[in-house]
């Protein structure tokens, strides 16, 4: 019959005592960890290089080349008009009558208003 000694109260009351500690540092060193893990998510997302600033900047980034692009196509579309006008009188006449409403002597202007 093998029995164990058992401790004494006061060591008992040692080793329980170590044990909370024990665990309270670990509970402790958790939280801290989360917390900086938290904290890095964080600056990740939200900070002036963060994911959410970067894809606003790219949206809008997108947004101006889509718009330099329409804005390159009305500017060839209106050297071509520049460049009509100046050397073609048919297109002179009919920009003349349509856009400013004018027309030749003698001519009669009819215009058509839909109900």
């Amino acid at each position: 019959m093998n029995r164990k000694k058992s401790k004494p109260p006061s060591q008992r009351r040692r080793i329980t005592d170590i044990k909370r500690r024990n665990t309270l540092k670990k509970r402790l060193l958790r939280i801290a960890l989360l917390s900086v893990l938290l904290v890095i998510i964080l600056l990740f997302v939200t900070g002036r290089r963060g994911t959410w600033q970067l894809y606003r900047l790219n949206s809008q980034k997108e947004q101006v080349e889509t718009e330099i692009e329409q804005l390159k196509k009305e500017i060839t579309e209106l050297e071509e008009q520049k460049q009509r006008l100046e050397t073609d009188p048919a297109y002179i006449e009919k920009v003349a009558r349509e856009k400013y409403k004018m027309k030749k002597k003698g001519e009669r202007v009819y215009e058509i208003i839909e109900k």
